[in-house]
């Protein structure tokens, strides 16, 4: 991925077995990171870049990428959540479904405790999770079986408080109760006739003699107050992220908030971090404090991605959740609204223009989300590769680049699970987009598009051995895993046995001029240099290539040739009554370029050398128009335009006459 940590700076991150690789932009390596994710994992990782940072989710723990400001330092570091002034940890937590209705007993208010719960809970890997009692946290540090186990009080525990009554029958145990002038909120504990034993939550306030008990089923004013030391209550909860519980296999931003999805502990949860800090998840009623939400359907939320609204994409189909000025996202203003009703596959979607673009379950169908500018359906989700499904399989990784002065036109990238990419070409023009194989000496296990450019994750085979590379895309480049040197890498002088220079008859030294390729030693690769192609060469085992310095740079990498046979079967409007029952024939075809070199079209060569041209310059790159006539007649006519040899191609327009 590209990635823009400040100001005019950018790198290069790339996920590799057991760590990560940052690179500048012209390739020069600045770190090594360790990262604890395996081979099979690279597949299932989600990073989101924000400021300079790149949260990492995946199976195991959250991880952070960041670059120190001013000393440009590296390090890879477990995500965890900020420490309060007062030592607390702003979290989220949950009650989970498993646990309700079970009763903690601490020991204590304050420093070490046990607690005991009523019935099973624990597990030994609770050990360093917190919980929170009456709103106060604990810290786990022991495990001793599913009931029992040490902790830290991390914030002071509320005493319980046995309040005497004028009339005990309004309350029962169980029952959140508060008091009608200082509004402290307690969890009713026992009731023995007007003595109502009280366990104060979230707040330690604690009520006072005079006010009024309120509980859901009556009132009664209070005559005494006494402490009562410790006490069991059914309102705790636990931190809701943990490594007992699982982190967030997705992750992504907007409107200045960390989004977490994808939880094997609540399927159906999102989490928001507080706007503007990306470590606070304390959970709270203020606009900018942190949200978790469910979505009311059974599904598993795989990711949100931002535009507009926000999309909340699900294994069952695809919500958004409405966003405007009116409908801030915020605490308590959170809905979820169906647009998509399918299986979907857990691949990462797209944010585009238009607005989304996903893949389906087979993992063959591609979708795009669009505006509709309808209030009563605001988006649409349309199949934009309904007539080019057979390209797609087991479609693994997609990407998008940008319209910029390398990819002018944006374009849709999705790679299969056999190694192949298949390019789309945006048109505003069709509610579809239009699609090209494209297959190479290399294997393409993912992809990515960010800033402008577009990077894949290859693996070539040399001799025998895998090798995986990160490439860019380039479209100036002829050839896969390239790389461009300058001829003058090095020079060197030929010497006597004596050391002294060996001289031309003009008294100067003999000189040698050579390349040091680096990583391609040993290897066969192609060269091209000063426009030319020169065809396979074997670079020795110390990676210098001698004999180009005429040249003033060179650029090594794997063979590609280019295919494509155009669908000339189907045409807008229908054809004719009985022309599918007859054979046809292409009567003219116009084929017009922009900087083109040699091609072939069908049994016919365009764009070589023209008479009285120079032979000894490159083929010129050309602007025009071709035409070319099929001979014979088929049921099915089609034309194969190919590469003669490595050199320049751009189609502009194709039109086609067929007659019967």
């Amino acid at each position: 991925m590209d990635f823009k940590p400040f100001d005019d700076v950018a790198y290069r991150v790339v996920f590799i077995n057991g760590g990560v690789r940052i690179r500048t932009e012209e390739g020069s390596l600045v770190a090594s990171l360790v990262a604890p994710w395996g081979t099979d994992d690279l597949d299932e990782l989600v990073f989101e870049p924000m400021d300079n940072e790149i949260i990492v989710a995946w199976s195991g723990r959250t991880q952070v990428i960041k670059i120190a400001e001013g000393s440009y330092v590296w390090s890879i570091t477990p995500y965890s959540f900020a420490v309060g002034l007062n030592g607390a940890i702003r979290m989220p937590f949950y009650r989970f479904e498993s646990s309700q209705n079970i009763v903690m007993f601490p020991s204590a208010t304050t420093g070490a405790i046990s607690i005991i719960f009523s019935a099973p809970v624990l597990s030994p890997l609770h050990v360093g999770v917190i919980f929170r009692y009456a709103g106060r946290q604990i810290l786990v540090t022991h495990v001793f079986d599913s009931l029992s186990a040490l902790a830290t009080v991390i914030e002071t525990l509320p005493f319980a408080q046995r309040v005497t009554v004028n009339n005990g029958s309004a309350f029962s145990v169980g029952q959140i109760v508060e008091t009608d002038t200082t509004n402290a909120k307690a969890e009713v504990v026992a009731v023995v006739g007007n003595d109502v034993s009280l366990v104060p939550v979230e707040l330690l306030t604690i009520p006072v003699v005079g006010e009024n008990l309120v509980s859901p089923t009556g009132s009664a004013k209070i005559s005494a107050v006494t402490s009562i030391g410790t006490a069991g209550i059914v309102q705790w909860d636990e931190q809701f992220i943990s490594n007992y519980r699982g982190w967030p296999r997705s992750v992504s931003k907007d409107r200045q908030r960390l989004i977490m999805t994808n939880f094997q502990q609540k399927k159906n949860a999102i989490f928001w971090s507080a706007a503007g800090n990306n470590r606070d998840g304390q959970i709270g009623g203020d606009a900018d404090n942190a949200i978790l939400e469910y979505i009311s359907a059974e599904c598993q939320v795989y990711h949100v991605v931002g535009g507009y609204d926000e999309f909340a994409v699900t294994d069952r189909g695809i919500f958004y959740v409405p966003i405007s000025v009116g409908t801030p996202l915020q605490p308590g203003s959170v809905e979820f609204r169906p647009i998509f009703s399918n299986e979907i596959a857990n691949i990462r979607p797209l944010e585009v223009t238009e607005g989304l673009i996903f893949i389906d379950k087979s993992r063959t169908g591609i979708y795009a989300v669009s505006a509709t500018g309808q209030t009563a359906r605001p988006y649409l989700a349309n199949e934009v590769n309904r007539y080019h499904r057979t390209l797609f399989h087991g479609v693994k990784s997609i990407a998008v680049s940008s319209g910029t002065p390398v990819f002018p036109s944006r374009q849709v990238y999705a790679v299969n699970d056999d190694g192949t990419v298949v390019v789309g070409q945006f048109n505003p023009d069709r509610d579809y987009i239009g699609w090209l194989p494209w297959d190479g000496e290399g294997e393409v296990r993912s992809i990515t598009g960010t800033y402008g450019s577009v990077v894949c994750m290859s693996v070539y085979n040399f001799d025998g051995v895998e090798v995986g590379v990160a490439e860019a895309l380039d479209y100036s480049l002829l050839c896969d895993c390239a790389r461009t040197f300058q001829s003058s890498d090095f020079s060197n002088f030929l010497e006597l046995n004596s050391g002294a220079p060996l001289l031309l008859d003009d008294g100067s030294n003999i000189t040698l001029g050579g390349v040091v390729t680096g990583f391609f030693a040993g290897k066969d690769v192609e060269l091209f240099a000063g426009g030319f192609y020169f065809g396979v060469i074997s670079v020795p085992p110390n990676g210098i290539i001698n004999g180009y310095s005429d040249y003033e740079s060179l650029t090594i990498g794997v063979h590609f040739d280019w295919s494509f046979q155009p669908l000339l079967t189907n045409f807008e409007g229908g054809q004719p009554v009985g022309q599918g029952e007859q054979k046809r024939k292409i009567e003219k075809m116009m084929i017009t370029v922009r900087g083109t070199q040699e091609f072939q079209a069908g049994n016919r060569v365009f764009g070589s050398y023209r008479g009285g041209e120079d032979m000894s310059l490159p083929v010129p790159k050309r602007d025009d128009t071709y035409k070319y006539r099929e001979t014979g007649r088929s049921y099915d006519p089609t034309v194969l335009l190919k590469s003669t040899f490595p050199c320049a191609f751009k189609l502009i327009e194709l039109t086609t006459r067929i007659t019967v």
